[in-house]
């Protein structure tokens, strides 16, 4: 069973997280900006009232100028965190 999930996810300036995505998610950032660079080197600045897209397979990195807070939403199953 794939339930939605959804929530905020909140990162600082000097923090980055590099994910890959294992199910398909929206995310609408919702304060400040993030920088969101996919596994070919495409970069994006995304500010608030931006919504992006991730595909199943997508391996990004997020990172932050000051900071950045974004409201998720995706299919994924329990262990798919």
């Amino acid at each position: 069973e794939k339930p939605i999930t959804c929530g905020l996810f909140r990162l600082e300036a000097g923090e980055s997280l590099q994910y890959t995505y294992t199910y398909h998610e929206m995310k609408l950032i919702v304060d400040g900006s993030f920088i969101i660079e996919d596994e070919t080197g495409q970069k994006v600045t995304a500010k608030t009232g931006d919504l992006l897209y991730f595909p199943e397979g997508s391996a990004i990195t997020f990172s932050t100028p000051d900071f950045g807070i974004g409201f998720f939403c995706g299919q994924r199953g329990e262990d798919e965190a």
